[in-house]
């Protein structure tokens, strides 16, 4: 019996009723193609026939897909190589990081900014208080200053590392 469930492999009697995630992409076809058929990425990374497949067409679609029609791309299992609802699979290596990430990229440089400090002061300064518990602290600088929550949102998502509501002020005076 499989302690995760996995699917593309014939099962046993032992095997329970579950739910599974799918990784998938949206993707642009190349050629005329159906549900269920296995593609790759081919000619500029449109969806199309090709000797290494790395998934299905949408198999849950009534029609054939037809060339420069979008429609989304079943992963194979067992191949993403991190899953975070925000997967990566190496056919997908170039594909640049989602806007969500820029955004808060931007907003962690704002802040750094704000406070007359660079990014990577203040990354490594809230790793290190999430490992040690240590303050950064710049003699009377951060007077009266603090690290907002909204901070740690931006952290989460930029560094793809849970905080799990260890994130506090980080900032300290000598005072």
């Amino acid at each position: 019996m499989a302690t995760q469930t996995e699917v593309g492999r014939l099962i046993d009697e032992y095997e329970q009723r579950d739910a599974i995630h799918i990784a998938i992409a949206p993707v642009v076809a190349h050629e005329k193609l159906f549900p269920g058929q296995d593609v790759g990425l081919v000619d500029g990374g449109k969806a199309g026939v090709c000797t290494k497949p790395i998934g299905i067409v949408d198999p849950f679609l009534k029609v054939p897909v037809f060339p420069d029609q979008r429609f989304f791309l079943f992963l194979y299992p067992n191949t993403i190589t991190s899953l975070k609802h925000n997967w990566t699979h190496p056919a997908f290596e170039t594909v640049k990081p989602d806007g969500l990430a820029d955004i808060s990229r931007q907003w962690i440089e704002r802040f750094a900014v704000q406070h007359g400090e660079t990014v990577d002061v203040i990354m490594d300064a809230a790793k290190d208080h999430l490992e040690t518990g240590d303050y950064l602290c710049r003699g009377e600088k951060f007077e009266g200053e603090y690290v907002p929550d909204e901070f740690w949102h931006h952290y989460e998502i930029v560094t793809g590392q849970p905080t799990y509501g260890k994130g506090s002020n980080f900032f300290t005076c000598s005072c």
